[in-house]
């Protein structure tokens, strides 16, 4: 009965559906080695593409923002192209010798988009706000418990690497001292609000953030807490050509960091006379 059907279908020029579809030809890529290039636009990542026999199907997964990648497999002797949007998926098979690697590249979403990067630069920017008054920046630790606050600069002329701020058994080593301001009161307001009234830009819905500062670590200055037998129970050590800060205790919470707040105190050191540590970047050569 089947083959009567048919029969008349084709006698009435209807091609059944099974019969009619052609599958593309697979393309293929000649390899002499197990180790292949590829090519992502304009950057070519060497020897990154390993042919594997233990994998029924080796996908190479691209990452796509906004728009498409041109990839290109690269052998010894061969190479194919395809040009991928996101949801792509192109198949092939790479031929070495005897053996066939089925390949698949596939079209994905970028884990990290320019907008996403765009927002995260934008979250990094500085922002100044009035959320803390100075009644409730000075509640927080340790300018709570200090009954002197003081500006340091600081350097060991005979040390081969940095040295961490000169203090012990509660008091500065004067002989490594550069530069000494203690802060009054006005002084003292305007720090703190530095440090607890500027943060980041919020940003909603945020993926990620970016870090402050660089991998270096030459800490030249300090802010130095001491309690009422004038000893030194708190201390915070900056660097500023690097943006980085260390604290001498967890008992003192981070601040908010962003872009330019070290920039902000580098100035805030340097218009009460810290001149050591506080100069453009890479020039800090000790006065006499």
């Amino acid at each position: 009965m089947l083959r009567i059907i048919i029969f008349v279908l084709i006698f009435m020029g209807v091609q059944p559906i099974a019969y009619s579809q052609k599958t593309r030809p697979v393309k293929m890529l000649k390899s002499t080695k197990d180790t292949l290039d590829v090519r992502y636009n304009d950057y070519l990542d060497e020897l990154s593409w390993i042919l594997s026999p233990k994998k029924k199907m080796d996908v190479l997964a691209v990452q796509i923002d906004d728009s498409p990648i041109k990839v290109t497999i690269i052998s010894s002797i061969d190479s194919i192209s395809f040009q991928v949007k996101l949801g792509d998926k192109y198949d092939f098979i790479i031929v070495k010798g005897e053996k066939h690697y089925k390949t698949r590249i596939e079209g994905i979403q970028a884990y990290q988009t320019r907008k996403d990067d765009s927002l995260a630069h934008v979250n990094l920017q500085c922002l100044k706000t009035d959320l803390l008054s100075v009644a409730e920046r000075n509640k927080k630790y340790p300018f709570n418990k200090a009954t002197r606050i003081e500006l340091i600069s600081f350097t060991d002329t005979g040390a081969i690497l940095s040295i961490p701020l000169p203090v012990k058994d509660g008091r500065l080593d004067q002989s490594k001292i550069v530069d000494q301001k203690i802060l009054h009161t006005a002084q003292i307001n305007k720090l703190t609000d530095i440090l607890f009234n500027v943060g980041r830009t919020p940003i909603p819905n945020l993926k990620y953030t970016e870090h402050v500062g660089s991998g270096c670590y030459v800490p030249r200055n300090g802010i130095v807490f001491l309690d009422s037998n004038e000893r030194v129970f708190a201390y915070i050590e900056i660097c500023f050509e690097c943006q980085q800060h260390r604290f001498s205790s967890k008992r003192i919470k981070p601040w908010d960091d962003c872009e330019q707040k070290h920039d902000m105190l580098r100035h805030f050191f340097a218009e009460l006379g810290i001149k050591f540590g506080t100069s453009e970047r890479g020039t800090h050569e000790v006065p006499e």
